[in-house]
């Protein structure tokens, strides 16, 4: 009879055991298969995480690219409005003024008489003039073209413009010196009185000119030649 009491509680205890072990299993299967869920979600949410910032990332990209796409537009805007935009130079002692690219192309006509291109000084004053037939520059530009034809010994050449100079612009600063190189132009052709009647029209014209006491000196050197 115990024996069979014993075998019977032995089979109770074995069987809670089991049930015990049964009910921990479980409990630790839930637990797995919650684990592996809350690491999904979180890859998930990760993944979206990564998602998202890499949206942001390329809408950050496309915004700098818009920037400096603004900035390019802004920056040649503002280089097209200083190239036509008028700006006030010196010329002569007075303030005039020009369009940029006027100025530029003035400087550079000029500059081949500098560098003793004379033709090259008279095509490109030519345009000059062509292309700026209103410019304040005109009076000197007509001053580097006698200039330029007085150096290549066109002599009627030189004779020419400085009139044309002198009638159109004569209260230019360019007109007393203008008259000066018509001067010199009449007496490489020999025309003694033709140069003397335009040192006297400087001289009686322009009495303030720095190039009146030139003007007397070549005269009085007329003079002695008799």
């Amino acid at each position: 009879m115990k024996k069979l009491l014993l075998v019977a509680t032995a089979t109770v205890l074995a069987l809670q055991a089991g049930s015990a072990m049964a009910f921990a299993d479980d409990e630790a299967r839930q637990a797995i298969l919650e684990l592996r869920e809350q690491l999904k979600a979180s890859q998930r949410a990760q993944i979206d995480l990564m998602t998202q910032v890499e949206s942001m990332r390329a809408e950050n990209q496309r915004m700098i690219g818009e920037m400096q796409e603004l900035n390019r537009k802004y920056e040649l805007l503002d280089k097209r409005l200083v190239e036509v935009e008028p700006a006030q130079v010196q010329l002569n002692g007075r303030m005039i003024t020009v369009k940029p690219a006027e100025r530029r192309e003035f400087n550079e006509a000029v500059s081949h008489f500098t560098e003793r291109d004379f033709k090259g000084c008279l095509t490109a004053l030519n345009d000059f003039k062509k292309n700026w037939p209103k410019s304040p520059y005109l009076a000197d530009a007509d001053y580097w073209r006698a200039s330029a034809y007085f150096a290549l010994e066109d002599y009627k050449s030189t004779v020419a413009v400085t009139n044309n100079l002198y009638r159109v612009y004569p209260k230019s600063d360019k007109a007393p010196e203008a008259l000066l190189l018509k001067a010199n132009a009449e007496l490489s052709q020999g025309l003694i009185e033709e140069a003397k009647k335009s040192l006297n029209n400087l001289i009686n014209r322009y009495p303030k000119s720095e190039h009146v006491k030139t003007a007397k000196q070549r005269l009085a050197q007329i003079e002695k030649l008799g």
